[in-house]
């Protein structure tokens, strides 16, 4: 591997995008509040509400028999479901299936919760925030992706509140719960690790939008670059320089939508070309640390004829196999073509030097928050809508198969 060739962008032929049109930049910086929802959601109560146990009115808090607080969040903890499910639940969406919603209903029965008639009016007012909710902080591309959405909302007038949810389900569900707590006007989910109906029942709350992966429909938008596009430009990019066997290192957890779509999508591409060069492709996974799998894969591919073709989820597991690969060309002469996903500022970095696929970061900020504003100005209840970005490849010295 070389690390001194100067980088050089490949676009596809035919360029795919579909949605509104990208909005103007404003110069001014928005305000970006970062949290850790570690904490139970504030009441939609009001202030002079919030902390009494009981309420003497209908429209006053939900309480129990005994005189307790009973929230949404306490039924969808007793449930073991999400909040937004059970707001959808109890306001008798048909989206719901008839046996959770018994099951929901059962549990708000026991706990004696009650509909707040004040806190929904309250909660429909127009707010100024949009609500953001990354991964991890341990990938660039977020924190560049956080920096455009700030830059897309503030040219709009409006301020994010950027919350980090973590890969645990539970730890996710709190981060939307405290965003759903502050009445946003909308929520950008940055590769949520949620399951569909989740993500259907988040939507039927509040304006919602996907980042980096494929809407499931209902009132979900999404922006995501064409993933098919650019597993075939990575793909034939090895193949045009002799890689026959390629591997592909994603992350583990089973629920990543992200890793199943863009997995698929260069499966896809490798069967392509089969009959005319017969190349193959082995998947493997990784925690944080991609180090292991790469060297998996490097075993597997023992002293296979040509380069081994090897292509990461994104530009930090492929800095995690750098080197491993510098080991294996100065111990044994492995010859290994590397390529990444997002193209963030550590691919351009001279000691990586990564072939990587750019996701159009700005444009993908501008039209989401786009996406989240034009239904919370306008309380439009249309099916999902979806821009789809067409990717580009941009080539480094990663992938050109030199020995380091």
């Amino acid at each position: 591997m070389n690390f001194c060739c100067p980088e050089r962008v490949v676009r596809p032929a035919c360029l795919v995008a579909s949605g509104p049109s990208q909005p103007g930049r404003a110069g001014r910086t928005c305000n970006l509040h970062l949290t850790r929802a570690l904490g139970r959601r504030r009441s939609h109560a009001p202030p002079s509400q919030r902390h009494h146990r009981r309420s003497t009115s209908t429209g006053g808090a939900p309480v129990s028999a005994n005189g307790q607080v009973v929230t949404q969040s306490d039924v969808a903890r007793a449930a073991g479901v999400s909040r937004s499910l059970v707001s959808l639940a109890l306001s008798g969406s048909p989206k719901v299936a008839p046996d959770t919603r018994e099951r929901i209903h059962r549990v708000a029965a026991d706990l004696g919760y009650r509909v707040n008639v004040a806190a929904s009016s309250l909660a429909r007012r127009r707010s100024s925030i949009i609500g953001v909710v990354l991964p991890n902080l341990r990938n660039a591309f977020f924190e560049r992706l956080a920096r455009c959405l700030g830059e897309a909302a503030s040219a709009r007038g409006m301020t994010l509140f950027i919350t980090v949810g973590s890969e645990q389900p539970t730890v996710l569900h709190q981060a939307i719960e405290s965003l759903l707590g502050v009445r946003v006007a909308g929520i950008v989910l940055v590769s949520p690790w949620l399951p569909d109906e989740d993500l259907l029942a988040i939507a039927e709350e509040v304006p919602t939008c996907l980042v980096g992966r494929r809407s499931p429909g209902g009132k979900v938008d999404a922006v995501h670059i064409d993933e098919p596009a650019a597993a075939r430009l990575v793909v034939d990019h090895l193949v045009g320089r002799g890689a026959r066997t390629i591997a592909y290192i994603g992350p583990s957890t089973t629920d990543e939508a992200s890793r199943r779509e863009r997995e698929q999508a260069l499966s896809q591409a490798v069967a392509s070309t089969r009959s005319q060069v017969g190349a193959t492709m082995s998947v493997y996974e990784c925690g944080r640390d991609a180090g292991p799998a790469v060297r998996a894969a490097l075993s597997d591919q023992g002293n296979g004829s040509g380069p081994l073709g090897l292509v990461m989820h994104n530009d930090g597991f492929a800095i995690d196999a750098v080197p491993v690969l510098r080991e294996a060309a100065r111990d044994r002469g492995a010859r290994v073509l590397l390529v990444s996903y997002d193209n963030t500022y550590l691919a351009e970095r001279e000691e990586f030097s990564l072939t990587s696929v750019s996701q159009s970061d700005e444009r993908m900020a501008a039209q989401a928050v786009e996406l989240v504003s034009q239904r919370a100005d306008t309380a439009r209840n249309d099916a999902a809508r979806s821009v789809v970005l067409a990717p580009t490849l941009v080539e480094r010295t990663s992938s050109l198969g030199r020995r380091a």
